[in-house]
Formats: C-alpha cells, sequence, structure tokens
C-alpha cells in the first residue's frame, strides 16, 4: 500500500472511531474531579469546534505522520473533520451516514453508521451501551488543571484497546488512541469552543457533481 492511501485509510479509520466518543450521551456522575469533567462532557456539551493536529506514531515512537485541519460536532451522532494538511479531505456524519470526500482524488466513500463495524467502539453507539459497560475508566492524575482519564476497551480484539482523554474546565483537549498495532495517534485540540451555535449545513454533505461515490447501496 502507498503511503498516501495508507495515510488516508488512517485519516478514515480514526474519525470513523472516534464518533463513539463525541456521540455517547452520559448519564452516570462519576467520583474524582476528573471523571467529573468527563461527565460534564458527555451531559454538557452539545456542540462543539476547534482546530486540530493529528500525529500518528509507531511502536517506538517514530512520527510516521501529521495531519491538521477543523472539527465539529453536534450530538447526537452528527460531526465533520476538515482535514486541510497532508491531503485535503472531508469526513462527515449526518447522523444515519458518514461521508468520506477525498478532493483531490475527486472521489466519494459513504456508509452506513455502524454498517461493518460490529467489533468497534462504533457499535457501543448503535447499541447505546453505557460507557462504563464498555471501558474500564481509570483517572491518571493531573497537571496544570488538565487531567488524564484511560479508558480500558472490556472487548477482546478491538481495534483499539485504550483511549486516554485529556480534560480540563474548557472540555475535551486531547485524545490518545493505541491500536492493535501498537501505533499511537494523538490529537490535540485548540481555539476550543463548547457549545457554540453551528450552522446546520455544516453536517450535511452532498457529492460534488463529477466525483465517483463508492458505497451507499
Amino acid at each position: 500500500m502507498s503511503s498516501n492511501k495508507f495515510w488516508r485509510n488512517t485519516l478514515r479509520y480514526c474519525a470513523l472511531q472516534w464518533i463513539v466518543i463525541f456521540s455517547f450521551q452520559g448519564g452516570t456522575t462519576y467520583a474524582g474531579e476528573g471523571r467529573v469533567l468527563l461527565d460534564r462532557f458527555l451531559t454538557e456539551t452539545q456542540t462543539m469546534s476547534a482546530n486540530f493536529k493529528q500525529t500518528l506514531q509507531s511502536s517506538d515512537g517514530s512520527l510516521m505522520q501529521e495531519s491538521s485541519g477543523e472539527f465539529y460536532l453536534q450530538r447526537p451522532g452528527k460531526f465533520r473533520w476538515n482535514y486541510t494538511q497532508p491531503y485535503p479531505q472531508e469526513i462527515v456524519s449526518d447522523g444515519e451516514n458518514v461521508w468520506v470526500f477525498d478532493v483531490d482524488l475527486e472521489q466519494v466513500t459513504v456508509q452506513k453508521q455502524g454498517v461493518g463495524q460490529n467489533n468497534t467502539p462504533m457499535a457501543l453507539l448503535q447499541n447505546r451501551q453505557k460507557l462504563e459497560d464498555a471501558f474500564e475508566i481509570h483517572e491518571r492524575g493531573s497537571d496544570s488543571g488538565l487531567h488524564r482519564i484511560e479508558l480500558l476497551n472490556r472487548q477482546v480484539g478491538s481495534d483499539f484497546d485504550r483511549v486516554m482523554l485529556g480534560l480540563d474546565e474548557k472540555g475535551l483537549r486531547f485524545l490518545q488512541l493505541h491500536d492493535q498495532f501498537e501505533q499511537t495517534t494523538y490529537i490535540f485540540f485548540t481555539e476550543l469552543q463548547s457549545n457554540p451555535e453551528l450552522d446546520s449545513e455544516l453536517f450535511k454533505f452532498t457529492p460534488p457533481e463529477g466525483v465517483d461515490v463508492f458505497g451507499g447501496s
């Protein structure tokens, strides 16, 4: 697989996996300040916008790739990742379908949320399971107001076994995902806004005229 194709698939994979964290509706108040912040994010943050920087590191810590762009969230189940570097790409969930538009390839892929992902965290959103049923939740300390929460996947053979969240009073600041290939994806949010008014058009997608469209049947 070429490095370009590998990275495009990585972007797509990560965006589909993160939907469970962004879309989950919390219902339990946890003990401990870090868990209180997690519960607040899950229950009180209905919309979110931020710039992001994403990196992928190998098992030995070597930087494999990095990307950046803008992120928008609207619960339940709607999001948009606008990647600007290293390749322009749009990943949009309208609550029913996930659209992936590779701009320079003039190619769109569409699939139903949860299709082919029964063994991934996407299934948690579809089945509405409680977060604590799917993950062991552990506080991992704090530094300068940033609290770390580790989610350990209870399901053997999942695409990633653990996720680290960084939260402060303003909301979610970073994600760290450890996958089955011993690679680690980091995503850092800046210019974060919690509960801004967002244009509903952000979460709609119509394939541009002339592009190839795959899936959706």
